[in-house]
């Protein structure tokens, strides 16, 4: 045991080394893939100032600097699982109908970890930065003080988010294993993760109700959160984060587990 997680750890730091290597050959992508991150979190954040502009002083109860701040502590675990989880997308299209999961079961290898590493984007790191700045600054409108138990919060909490995603991003890939499909339900589903980026309680019920206990998404960024700006009322949201994380991991490792085991070969 002890022995394959070093095993694992070794091969994981040489992928990363590769795929340093690999993005740096090709600088112009490299830093053009900076700029548009870049140029997103700018645009959004303009979004959100217009729409306080013509909304008055909250939405809904929250304030702008409140909504900066949730939107800023989304894209920390967004940012992990856009490095490290993306080759997820299309794994039904590439792994199972075009057969290139046999090719990772001759390995003597865990079949997630090689898929995972297949495809990393070193370069969605740099969001960690804007994150942490757009944090910084939103905090500083709130008079927010840090130390060192809030920034230890901030890294659990981000830790918990990214789990929250992998548990929901790697059921659905395991989905097909069962039902092939060459887009299947991820690109759906990666389009609600917009919505875990705001106040939830701007939303109509249902939607409230989805993405607290169907997809979680609510614990990813919004509750998490709420911890730094004195809103007791999410208090019992708040310590359900880390629950809610490891169950939507444990349930994405079963149905991995079984759908491996379900797996037929192509034959091509």
């Amino acid at each position: 045991m002890i022995r394959s997680l070093i095993l694992h750890f070794d091969l994981l730091f040489a992928y990363l080394g590769q795929f340093v290597k690999t993005r740096f050959e090709y600088k112009a992508d490299f830093f053009i893939g900076l700029f548009v991150g870049v140029l997103f979190h700018i645009v959004t954040l303009i979004f959100i100032d217009v729409l306080f502009a013509e909304q008055a002083r909250t939405l809904n109860g929250w304030t702008k600097a409140q909504v900066f701040f949730i939107y800023g502590f989304s894209i920390l675990p967004m940012t992990l699982f856009s490095a490290f989880f993306t080759n997820l997308y299309m794994f039904s299209g590439t792994y199972i109908i075009d057969g290139q999961f046999d090719r990772v079961l001759l390995r003597p290898l865990d079949s997630l970890f090689q898929v995972l590493l297949e495809r990393v984007n070193i370069e969605r790191l740099f969001g960690l930065i804007i994150g942490v700045v757009i944090m910084y600054y939103a905090g500083r409108q709130m008079e927010m003080e840090w130390n060192l138990w809030k920034i230890f919060l901030v890294l659990f909490f981000s830790f918990c988010g990214l789990l929250v995603y992998a548990g929901v991003f790697i059921t659905l890939a395991a989905l097909s294993f069962w039902w092939p499909d060459r887009m299947g339900l991820l690109p759906p589903v990666y389009n609600l993760t917009a919505f875990g980026k705001y106040p939830v309680t701007i939303y109509n019920p249902l939607l409230q109700f989805l993405l607290k206990w169907i997809i979680p998404f609510a614990f990813v960024a919004f509750y998490p959160a709420t911890e730094f700006m004195d809103r007791r009322e999410f208090q019992t949201y708040v310590w359900l984060t880390p629950v809610v994380a490891v169950v939507s991991l444990a349930i994405s490792m079963t149905v991995w587990r079984l759908g491996v085991k379900k797996y037929e070969s192509t034959g091509s």
